[in-house]
């Protein structure tokens, strides 16, 4: 036999055994994240800047994420998360607590940080509900609960002109940068602080859910948080929408180590 034929039978032996590897090793099934914007709070409707400072929901934040809970009825979850700012935990309660009322399932005392008579109460879900910091939105420092205004003359002052909505979205990381820059307290983020810390959640949390088996995360975060995931992975569609709206799903998928998207900012999940 000529070494060619050798070669290549060699070559068809190793791949077929290559193939029953893989055929043998256990499948597992895509993750896909529901990322949501909290519901609609104080600061949103003062128009004030709102980062790591909190306000709670407004009564209208409040149906906002019951009707998405009941939206979210006939989604099985394997796990919940929130930011620990009270906005989200807030949100996620609400959500869950519509969510359970709609499959009647049982519910118990939810955790309210501001101490309101916002939700008749969060589930008892069969799954685990963690609140991470990571999630928080971007930390804007010395503007923390300053009018939006200031927060916009701080962009025209590190641009030089101003900078219309859409081309912020766009450069987005250069956004992050300015507000650090300008930061008289020293606590702003720059953009690569907020990119490591919101990889460092979507690949753990992935990976640990894909190895248990795959399937559907729900996750509470904030307004930038989501603007950051479509800038890093999906740029030409960072302005689709132009805006994430208050109690909208982002959906996300992860897959053996890859990010895609899908839907951006959608409403349709309320009801």
């Amino acid at each position: 036999m000529s070494d060619a034929c050798r070669n290549t039978s060699g070559e068809a032996l190793e791949q077929r055994a290559l193939d029953v590897l893989n055929d043998a090793a256990p499948k597992f099934a895509p993750v896909k994240f529901y990322v949501v914007r909290h519901g609609q709070t104080l600061f949103n409707v003062m128009g004030r800047v709102q980062g790591w400072c909190d306000t709670p929901l407004t009564a209208e934040g409040v149906q906002g994420a019951e009707a998405l809970g009941r939206g979210l009825a006939r989604v099985d979850f394997k796990a919940a998360f929130s930011s620990d700012s009270g906005r989200a935990m807030q949100t996620l309660d609400a959500v869950l607590a519509a969510r359970a009322a709609c499959r009647g399932e049982k519910v118990a005392k939810p955790h309210n940080p501001f101490s309101l008579p916002v939700v008749a109460g969060a589930p008892a879900v069969p799954f685990p509900v963690v609140h991470d910091a990571r999630l928080r939105e971007w930390c804007y420092g010395d503007l923390e609960g300053e009018p939006g205004e200031l927060l916009h003359q701080r962009f025209t002052e590190g641009f030089g002109r101003e900078v219309p909505f859409e081309e912020l979205n766009r450069r987005l990381s250069e956004v992050a940068n300015i507000i650090a820059a300008s930061d008289r307290s020293g606590r702003a983020e720059d953009f690569a602080t907020i990119e490591r810390r919101l990889r460092a959640f979507f690949e753990d949390m992935g990976r640990a859910a894909q190895q248990a088996g795959g399937g559907n995360v729900l996750v509470v975060t904030h307004a930038f948080v989501v603007r950051t995931l479509v800038y890093l992975l999906d740029p030409a569609r960072v302005n689709d929408p132009l805006k994430i709206l208050n109690a909208s799903v982002t959906e996300l998928i992860y897959d053996n180590g890859t990010f895609s998207l899908g839907a951006i900012g959608s409403t349709d999940w309320q009801a």
